[in-house]
């Protein structure tokens, strides 16, 4: 399976959390809250729903001051 992000909207990504906020789960997450030696600042969380193989929207904050980046997956199948 391979998932492919597509940048969103503020408005996208909060219609479907949240439409499914009660559903949804963490399906990773990464957290480096403040600026060190390994660069800028990034926060990162993907949400899905319980059971499935991949996340469905994520949200990244990165850089001081914060930007937002939004995002929907576009998730396809592995092709040997």
């Amino acid at each position: 399976m391979n998932v492919r992000w597509i940048k969103t909207t503020r408005e996208a990504y909060a219609a479907i959390y949240s439409a499914h906020r009660g559903q949804l789960q963490v399906h990773g997450t990464f957290t480096r809250p403040e600026r060190d030696h390994y660069g800028e600042r990034h926060i990162m969380t993907e949400w899905g729903l319980p059971g499935a193989d991949a996340p469905i929207i994520k949200h990244e904050e990165r850089g001081e001051p914060p930007e937002h980046s939004f995002y929907l997956a576009c998730v396809s199948e592995d092709r040997d």
